[in-house]
């Protein structure tokens, strides 16, 4: 297992540029979601948040290292052209409201263009942030109960410990659980504890005047991220095709501009089939983005191109460990040596 003590003793001596030369590919596509001012508030997933802090170090390392900085419609022809110099892409996930009043004036002053996938639902009122719920009771609470379906759950969440591990476990029950299982159980948790849910969830997301300022400014790209964040994979193929399809139907209405890209919720292995990468071409998109992987090369399949996650927890030495193609390597020699014993 290599460590971060490893990854910047390799950056201090430069071996991710090394690596990076043969291992880089055209570009980048970071993956990131919520901005925040500070790390103070606790969040259950790490994964899904960073700070204003970090952003700026994002942006820096990545001008160091060479990367240009593109809109994600640029980034499909430097595949395949001569431009040489790596690109890098940032885009964020779900519509969080603090991308528009955090992050963008910051991108604005250093020039930095970046794609906005947005889950509509969330921004409508008719679909709850589950993980904000959940963050929301376990930071007021010592422990956090869960009614879904005939099952009646029960985590203690005193400690720091206990918190994050109710909230990942509660957190895979509700991704596993059908949708309308799922919103029967986040309704009844907003009832136990005295919660306004939508109004809780469409307090963190962006307003309808947000997507369309977005919609109008030529830095910023939007995209979708489908109606209610589901498993695209578990759903039935009509009902798939319908988040799909309506998420760039709302965006396109309400920004008046075409919807060209998308991300696929959660957008691992288990997520991300060949049917439902069908699905998305076929309801015109032109990129479609995973959560995982590495950088981007010329035999990169536009409706599953990697990103590279960035999360609270992460360091600019993860960053250039991760962007170097290393990890890439490192997977497919671990697979080589199974392969061999």
């Amino acid at each position: 297992m290599i460590n971060r003590n490893w990854r910047r003793w390799a950056a201090a001596i430069n071996l991710d540029r090394v690596l990076r030369r043969w291992l880089g590919g055209r570009g980048i596509i970071l993956m990131l979601h919520r901005v925040q001012a500070s790390s103070a508030v606790w969040r259950g997933d790490p994964g899904l948040w960073i700070t204003l802090d970090q952003l700026q170090a994002i942006i820096g390392v990545l001008r160091e290292q060479g990367y240009e900085f593109i809109p994600l419609s640029a980034a499909l022809p430097r595949l395949t052209g001569r431009q040489t110099r790596r690109f890098a892409c940032l885009t964020f996930d779900d519509g969080y409201r603090d991308n528009y009043e955090l992050a963008l004036p910051l991108l604005r002053s250093m020039g930095v263009p970046a794609t906005i996938y947005v889950t509509t639902g969330l921004v409508d009122g008719g679909v709850i942030a589950w993980w904000h719920l959940l963050e929301v009771i376990l930071n007021q609470h010592s422990e956090l109960n869960l009614q879904l379906a005939d099952h009646r759950y029960r985590f203690p969440a005193i400690s720091l410990a206990q918190k994050c591990a109710a909230y990942r476990q509660t957190s895979a029950l509700l991704r596993a659980a059908a949708p309308a299982i799922c919103a029967a159980a986040l309704q009844q948790l907003a009832q136990d504890y005295g919660l306004a849910a939508t109004q809780l969830s469409q307090a963190e997301m962006l307003t309808d005047d947000m997507v369309r300022s977005l919609a109008a400014d030529s830095q910023f790209e939007l995209g979708a991220h489908t109606v209610s964040h589901p498993v695209l994979s578990a759903l039935p193929p009509a009902m798939a095709e319908a988040e799909i399809a309506l998420s760039k139907q709302w965006l396109e209405t309400l920004g008046g501009r075409p919807v060209r890209h998308f991300a696929y919720p959660y957008g691992d292995r288990a997520a991300v089939t060949p049917a439902v990468q069908a699905q998305v071409e076929t309801c015109g998109f032109t990129t479609a983005t995973i959560a995982y992987g590495g950088p981007v090369t010329a035999n990169s399949d536009p409706y599953a191109l990697p990103r590279i996650p960035f999360g609270g927890q992460d360091t600019v030495w993860d960053l250039r460990f991760r962007t170097s193609g290393a990890r890439n390597l490192l997977k497919r020699s671990g697979s080589l040596s199974a392969r061999l014993t």
